[in-house]
């Protein structure tokens, strides 16, 4: 068989694979709580807001989203995640994750430095975090969390911008992955509290 028929063939076949994942793999976990998400892209920087809202207390919410060195367990595409500060040092958590689809993922190594605010008998808690080192050339924001009548409602904001080119279809890809990774997070609350 010619060569260029088999690379026709080869290139139809990842179209339709990447296309009905891309339809398919967000809904895997739609029964868990609500989740908004929105990607703005500003040439290379990404602006992430999203709100997300989990059937359970804020001090398990905000227990599940500082579990730093379980998070990989859970989170779609996060391939490891761990605490790399020696205790007494400003909390710094270093984590490697398979951002984008396929052929067209890129492998994002960032350690963060981050500021915890916990919940102490009030209604909120936040989790402020900016790039210490790694191969992204900014991110920042927060995670702002807010007790609600029934569980807990989080908010997002990040600004991301890559080292590697983000392609035209960019924001739609992050957004697609992001919402899977912040289902997962809500799936994880809402197992955590049922025990």
């Amino acid at each position: 068989m010619p060569a260029s028929v088999v690379c026709r063939r080869a290139l139809g076949w990842c179209r339709s694979w990447f296309l009905a994942l891309l339809v398919s793999w967000p809904f895997a976990l739609a029964e868990a709580g609500t989740v908004r998400v929105s990607v703005e892209r500003e040439v290379q920087t990404l602006q992430v807001n999203a709100t997300l809202s989990a059937l359970a207390p804020l001090d398990q919410c905000y227990a599940v989203l500082t579990d730093f060195d379980h998070l990989a367990d859970f989170i779609p595409g996060m391939r490891s995640s761990a605490v790399v500060s020696e205790p007494g040092e400003s909390l710094r958590v270093r984590q490697l994750s398979r951002a984008g689809f396929g052929l067209l993922g890129v492998t994002v190594d960032t350690t963060l430095g981050l500021t915890l605010s916990p919940p102490q008998g009030g209604s909120s808690a936040r989790i402020d975090f900016g790039q210490f080192g790694g191969n992204l050339r900014r991110m920042q924001g927060h995670w702002l969390l807010t007790e609600t009548g029934e569980g807990c409602r989080i908010d997002y904001q990040a600004e991301i911008e890559p080292e590697f080119v983000v392609p035209v279809f960019g924001g739609f890809l992050a957004r697609r992955q992001i919402e899977g990774q912040l289902r997962a997070v809500v799936v994880e609350i809402e197992r955590r509290n049922a025990r």
